[in-house]
């Protein structure tokens, strides 16, 4: 099936409410609903829900929902245990002001340049308490988190990212020497969008850079009431304020090993394993021993992990309608409209292709999404026209990656922003609206450079 300019009404449905209703469950459902009625006019349920069944059988949605839960278990976890307190006491010692305090999650965050699941949830999780302390809004730390995940990925050839784009590049025959992890290495250097959006964020940290939009007028209201997170903005409904410790719970002694230790554990397993689920189950274990040495009764454990999976929840559900979303764009024909479409313009003067490569896909990403997947659509056609018009593969690939990494930036349904929503405890519409401002100046410098390496053949 396709239906031609028709098939976009589902992704406008989804983002005219989002903008107006500002709830990304009713949003993206909705959208899956008119796709629905596109589809199979009266019978749009049965539509609705073997478009369901197909986003399930996938086997990403599982995934997914298994690896937030076991994420959710391993929060709660360390929130019961008192560890993550310990490690914010020890961390307030050194990160004891607001500048010291952004710098260390930026700092961490390149540590934990393995996976970008991984970064969003141990940041997230890591800093939460240690901003909140000194007043920083939740959004301001979301975009720390999920503005560097991507970003520091791809940076780092040994990261999930850079494993998967070495063989996704030898496989479509871009290699130098041989070699798709060659051909990666001369990839970046040309990954604007993450080399401007990580500068950004270096500057936002040590306050150079300003606070723009949304963040701006969260960290007013942080520094002037107290209110970290308002509680239309919070996956809690409610206001969530600074953690300003005094009394007994200050004075605790600050022991960081107790959060560090299934940190580790989660970073080396995730390196051995190559598997995120594993090394999280490593992690839960390693807390459980914790909280039993500790002598807390194991109900208390299992009443506190019960609780972290159901915190998800609400992700999950998420996650769910917006793959639903994925299969019916998919039957309507859309992507092959958008390309089909779009095709043509792509292959005008050959100076401006890498850089119409790289805003027509990081455009598409916002209102559609897709990362890996959105590389493996759009590769097999660029490429080809690369080659005939005499650019450079390597730029057009660099193009591609960028594009990529913004995706999951700015997408309000992306994995990774939704993982960040997680961890920071923050809606995902306004972790989107967070990052926003920051992500179209990274593609408008983004462009320029592109522009500049296809006029200077470099």
């Amino acid at each position: 099936m396709n239906l031609g300019a028709i098939s976009l009404l589902p992704v406008i449905v989804m983002f005219v409410l989002i903008f107006t209703t500002k709830r990304t469950l009713l949003s993206i459902t909705a959208a899956t609903l008119v796709g629905s009625v596109l589809i199979g006019g009266v019978n749009f349920a049965s539509v609705w829900l073997e478009k369901v069944q197909a986003a399930f059988m996938a086997g990403t949605l599982g995934y997914l929902f298994l690896l937030l839960a076991l994420f959710g278990i391993l929060i709660a976890l360390i929130d019961k245990s008192g560890a993550a307190l310990e490690f914010a006491n020890w961390v307030s010692k050194y990160a004891n002001t607001r500048r010291k305090a952004l710098v260390l999650a930026y700092i961490i965050g390149w540590l934990l340049f393995v996976d970008d699941y991984l970064h969003n949830m141990a940041l997230g999780t890591a800093m939460r308490r240690i901003c909140d302390q000194h007043k920083i809004p939740r959004t301001l730390l979301g975009l720390l988190v999920n503005g560097s995940a991507a970003t520091v990925c791809v940076m780092i050839p040994i990261s999930t990212w850079g494993v998967f784009y070495s063989g996704f590049f030898a496989d479509n025959g871009v290699t130098v020497n041989g070699s798709g992890l060659s051909a990666y290495l001369q990839v970046m250097p040309h990954l604007f969008y993450a080399i401007i959006m990580l500068l950004i964020l270096f500057l936002v940290a040590i306050g150079i850079f300003p606070l723009i939009g949304a963040v701006k007028k969260d960290n007013q209201l942080a520094l002037e009431s107290g209110v970290v997170c308002r509680a239309e903005c919070s996956l809690t409904d409610a206001d969530i304020r600074d953690g300003g410790a005094d009394g007994d719970e200050a004075s605790k002694k600050a022991n960081p090993l107790r959060f560090l230790l299934p940190m580790i554990v989660i970073i080396a397993l995730t390196i051995i394993t190559k598997d995120v689920m594993v090394a999280c189950m490593g992690a839960i274990a390693v807390m459980i021993v914790i909280m039993l040495v500790a002598r807390m009764k194991l109900t208390e454990i299992f009443d506190a992990a019960f609780e972290g999976a159901s915190s998800m929840v609400s992700i999950c559900m998420i996650i769910a309608v917006a793959l639903t979303l994925v299969e019916i764009n998919t039957a309507t024909g859309m992507p092959d409209f958008v390309v089909g479409f779009l095709t043509p313009l792509l292959s005008g003067a050959a100076f401006l292709f890498p850089a119409i490569v790289f805003a027509f896909i990081a455009i598409y990403s916002f209102f559609v999404g897709g990362c890996w997947d959105g590389s493996m659509i759009f590769l097999p056609i660029v490429l080809p026209i690369a080659n005939a018009i005499g650019v450079n593969p390597i730029l057009v690939c660099a193009a591609l990656v960028s594009a990529s990494a913004c995706s999951s930036s700015w997408y309000v349904a992306s994995d990774a922003m939704l993982l960040t929503s997680a961890a920071t405890e923050v809606k995902p519409f306004y972790l989107m609206k967070a990052i926003l401002p920051y992500a179209l100046i990274s593609i408008v410098g983004s462009v320029i450079c592109f522009l500049v390496c296809g006029f200077l053949g470099i």
